[in-house]
């Protein structure tokens, strides 16, 4: 009855003397069913001690705490301290380690994690892979709402128990920063793990760029025996120096020498030619994603799949065909005569990358929408007015999502860092973008940056439904019915 403790220092508080066999573990009171064990977990905002009614009333049998409660309910009390911390392993103890049976992938980094888990699945195959991450958890055919970038380590393990029950052989993931240092994979060990760059971000939860880099290592801490040089790092990135000097593994840069190094040769409206060396051998290919960010992107996946065995002329004919993470460098195309792109870039590496990559294509001006999100670092708002003036001909200023932040408060700390004067301030998210398409005309490009493949704007603690492709795809129609 109590094997799914085992390793984990518990209490146990009171027993009911249960006959059945315990059958899940939830953390969501409204998702127990009978006979399941309720971990009561504390966040920041939401308590689950809170819940431990709703929790028995809806048929939990056994209830783990991570405080002393009053036990008032005919059901299991077990007391685990640091309850969230242990949740991987009593999960995994539980349904008795399925991630042991798949071979996992882990991508670390500030940007560009979402598009290379979505090449590396395209390499793998679709059928052969599943998928953790910003946009999405995939498996199989079954598509979950991403609540986190990196689920909690319950739903981990159970995205692991339907892989193996799907016959699933890949678990490629995302592996943030606050997954590692809260303890969110630590039952996991990784057969591959890469690291894309490491650049302004999070420090309101870090404090310093140091802390956030020893964050990202702790991943390349948890290879598989055996495994341990199966690394891939940017050592065009100084952090991605740091690891590789450190872990050894494959190296990959567009700036300096390294194991797989790559070229723009030509750019294109529908893709790139490029050169990719890898250790002697030299290729030329056209890719069907732009940017140099997104070769970056490219060679860190090459480099992954080549430490997972897979022969390198089946990577690179593969490559040919490879499309971009939904968001990231969308184009919005309704046959008008000027380029709309949609994407994820919501720090300040993230769209001076982009904006840098849109100029290599410019032919008219570039307008930008941005904002930036609240209840976030704010160090990066000013930094990212700089770039979005100094990279675009104009800069719409909006509002991205702002939840229990004062949205002046935002801009203001933007404007800080804007020191020229070709910017509109539209703080309606909707209005900014119906604005950007007005002023567009024949060859200009319009980037609508910072929440890509989000279907919602967070205003207080509630989710409206907003899309900037529907709205762009609207307007865009609209301007065109006008002409």
């Amino acid at each position: 009855m109590r094997n799914f403790l085992i390793g984990v220092e518990h209490k146990i508080l009171k027993e009911a003397h249960n006959t059945q066999e315990y059958t899940g573990i939830e953390y969501d009171s409204r998702k127990i069913q009978r006979g399941n064990i309720f971990a009561a977990l504390e966040g920041s905002v939401v308590d689950g001690h809170n819940y431990i009614e709703q929790a028995v009333k809806n048929g939990a049998t056994c209830i783990l705490i991570s405080k002393e409660v009053e036990m008032k309910f005919p059901v299991d009390y077990i007391l685990v301290k640091d309850l969230r911390k242990h949740l991987g392993l009593i999960a995994s103890n539980f349904y008795e380690w399925p991630q042991k049976k798949l071979k996992i992938i882990g991508i670390t980094g500030t940007n560009g994690k979402t598009t290379s888990t979505y090449l590396l699945e395209s390499i793998l195959g679709s059928e052969n892979t599943a998928r953790i991450g910003t946009v999405e958890y995939k498996v199989g055919n079954e598509i979950i709402e991403a609540a986190n970038t990196t689920p909690e380590s319950l739903d981990i393990v159970k995205i692991c128990k339907k892989a193996v029950e799907k016959q699933i052989p890949y678990l490629v993931m995302e592996v943030s920063s606050h997954a590692l240092e809260l303890g969110r994979v630590s039952m996991l060990e990784f057969d591959a793990v890469s690291f894309t760059n490491l650049t302004l971000d999070h420090l309101d939860y870090h404090k310093t760029m140091e802390n956030y880099f020893l964050a990202k290592r702790k991943l390349f801490t948890m290879l598989k025996k055996g495994c341990e040089k199966n690394c891939v790092m940017n050592i065009d990135d100084p952090y991605g120096k740091r690891l590789y000097e450190e872990f050894g593994g494959y190296s990959y840069a567009l700036d300096q020498k390294a194991d797989i190094t790559g070229k723009i040769l030509e750019f294109h409206t529908d893709g790139q030619l490029v050169e990719i060396a890898v250790k002697e051998d030299v290729q030329r290919l056209k890719l069907a994603i732009l940017g140099r960010y997104n070769l970056y992107n490219v060679l860190g996946v090459l480099g992954t799949a080549l430490q997972l065995g897979i022969k390198e002329n089946v990577i690179l004919d593969r490559i040919k065909n490879l499309k971009g993470a939904p968001g990231r460098f969308e184009l919005i195309n309704c046959k008008q005569d000027f380029i709309v792109v949609v994407d994820y870039a919501h720090t300040g590496d993230a769209l001076e990358n982009i904006l840098k990559s849109i100029n290599e294509l410019k032919k008219g001006k570039i307008i930008t929408v941005f904002g930036c999100g609240g209840d976030r670092d704010p160090s990066k708002r000013p930094i990212m007015g700089e770039i979005a003036t100094r990279l675009s001909d104009t800069a719409i200023l909006t509002s991205d999502n702002p939840r229990t932040e004062d949205p002046h408060n935002i801009i203001e700390n933007v404007l800080a860092g804007m020191k020229t004067e070709n910017y509109i301030v539209e703080e309606d998210r909707e209005k900014a973008i119906v604005k950007a398409i007005e002023l567009a005309n024949t060859n200009d490009i319009v980037l609508i940056a910072g929440k890509g493949h989000e279907t919602y704007q967070i205003l207080g603690r509630h989710k409206i439904h907003f899309d900037d492709r529907e709205i762009a795809r609207r307007e865009i129609v609209r301007k065109r019915n006008k002409i």
